[in-house]
């Protein structure tokens, strides 16, 4: 196949898939592959191609897209140089080395902080109910101090002296409990409702004023 050296014919390296018991009956046959398909072209494009015209050779081995099969090496027998890169290429697939599959690449998961133990709301609430409680504690006891010290019941509705304005009342009321250092003095609110709701004390309006009747004050 010196014809593959003629000068001025070009050859163009294509990969082409051939069916496999077409291409296993050109082997039994032992047909040249490349020269019957360039023969077949050159036909159907109305070219002359001599049988003595072969391509040049092509690498050992193709692989074409992703799935195909490997196509089997065509060589020239008439170069000079193909029985040591046959020699070669087979040294080569016996010597080489798979190549490495780098492993995947993980971010390094970061380090959570250190959890601080939740404090717990308990001591707060504690602290915060307890205060209300010993106000209204300490409230009602100085209410009850001057009650039962300088407040007398009566049962004569008649007289001037068992009626007492619940703005004078709770004035004396004030000015006891800075005289006895009791603070914080509790509100007439508070004064009013404990008189009328815990000790029953009752009440009327005199000329459109508020009285505590039945109590005189010592």
């Amino acid at each position: 196949m010196s014809a593959g050296k003629e000068r001025g014919v070009r050859w163009r390296q294509v990969g082409i898939l051939i069916r496999s018991d077409i291409y296993d009956g050109a082997e039994q046959q032992h047909l040249d592959i490349p020269y019957e398909c360039n023969a077949a072209l050159a036909r159907r494009l109305g070219l002359e191609y001599p049988k003595s015209q072969s391509p040049a050779p092509v690498p050992s081995s193709t692989h074409l897209a992703a799935g195909a099969e490997k196509l089997r090496p065509v060589i020239n027998a008439d170069d000079p140089a193909t029985p040591a890169k046959v020699k070669k290429e087979k040294k080569e697939a016996a010597t080489a080395k798979p190549r490495p599959v780098p492993l995947p690449v993980t971010p390094d998961t970061p380090k959570s902080p250190k959890s601080i133990p939740p404090v717990s709301p308990a001591p707060f609430l504690e602290e915060a109910s307890k205060k209300p409680a010993a106000d209204r504690k300490k409230k009602t006891s100085a209410i009850k101090r001057f009650v039962t010290t300088r407040i007398v019941r009566t049962s004569d509705e008649g007289g001037t002296d068992t009626i007492v304005p619940k703005d004078e009342l709770y004035q004396r009321f004030e000015r006891w409990c800075r005289e006895n250092a009791i603070s914080p003095v509790p509100d007439r609110r508070s004064f009013t409702v404990a008189l009328k709701n815990q000790y029953a004390i009752p009440e009327r309006s005199v000329g459109g004023e508020p009285y505590w009747v039945n109590i005189r004050v010592k």
